[in-house]
C-alpha cells in the first residue's frame, strides 16, 4: 500500500536521526501497522551500544512505544477489524493461533512478545483482538514479554558491543529467540512453583 511506504521513508527520514527520541514513536509503528523487520531491536543496540549508561531509558521507550502499538492494534481489531484484515492473513494461521490464545491466554501473548521477526507477533495482536480477550492480561501478557526481551537486547548489546548484533546475524534471529523462550520457561517455572507454594499453605 502506498501510505505504508510512504510511512516507511518517514521512519526513515525523521524518527532515525532523532536517535533515542525517535525509538518510542518507531516502536509504536512496527508494533501497530507498520513493520521494520527487527529495525527496533537494531535500533536498540546501537543506540545501548553507544550510550550504554542510557540503555534503561531505551529499553523503556521501546518497550512503551511496541506495548501501545500493539495494544492500538489489537483495539482496532476489537472495532470491526475483520474487514480489514481481509485475506491478507491465513485462516490457517489464525486458527493455530487462536487455539494457542484459548488455551494459553496471556502466557501465549507474552512468548509471542518475547519472540523476535520472522515469529509472528502481530497475528497474535489481531487474533486477540478478534476473539475480544481480556485487554488487561493482553497488556500485561504484552508488558512482561517486551520488558524480557527489550532489556535482555539492551543489557547484552551494552555489555558486549555490536557484536550481540553480530551474534543475531550471523546465527539468525531464532538465536534470540531460544534465549528470551528460555527465559520465560524460567518465568513459568517459578510462578507455577509460587502458586503451588500457596495452595499447599
Amino acid at each position: 500500500m502506498a501510505w505504508l511506504k510512504q510511512l516507511g521513508l518517514w521512519v526513515q527520514t525523521v524518527l532515525v536521526p532523532l536517535g533515542g527520541w525517535g525509538l518510542g514513536p518507531a516502536a509504536f509503528l512496527d508494533s501497530s501497522f507498520l513493520s521494520l523487520a527487527g529495525g527496533v531491536d537494531l535500533w536498540l543496540v546501537t543506540l545501548a551500544v553507544a550510550n550504554p549508561g542510557s540503555t534503561p531509558i531505551y529499553v523503556l521507550a521501546a518497550m512503551a512505544g511496541s506495548v501501545s502499538g500493539a495494544t492500538v492494534l489489537s483495539l482496532t481489531m476489537r472495532a470491526g477489524g475483520r474487514a480489514l484484515v481481509g485475506k491478507r492473513v491465513s485462516s490457517e494461521g489464525m486458527q493455530k493461533v487462536r487455539a494457542q490464545l484459548e488455551k494459553y491466554g496471556a502466557w501465549a501473548v507474552m512468548a509471542a512478545a518475547l519472540m523476535p521477526p520472522p515469529a509472528p507477533f502481530k497475528l497474535f495482536v489481531v487474533t486477540s483482538g478478534l476473539l475480544n480477550q481480556p485487554i488487561g492480561r493482553f497488556v500485561l501478557g504484552l508488558i512482561v514479554g517486551r520488558a524480557i526481551r527489550y532489556s535482555l537486547v539492551g543489557f547484552l548489546a551494552a555489555h558486549y558491543g555490536r557484536q550481540v548484533w553480530d551474534w543475531i546475524l550471523r546465527l539468525g534471529p531464532w538465536m534470540l529467540g531460544v534465549v528470551l523462550l528460555s527465559v520465560l520457561v524460567l518465568v513459568m517455572q517459578r510462578w507455577k512453583a509460587n502458586k503451588t507454594r500457596e495452595m499447599s499453605a
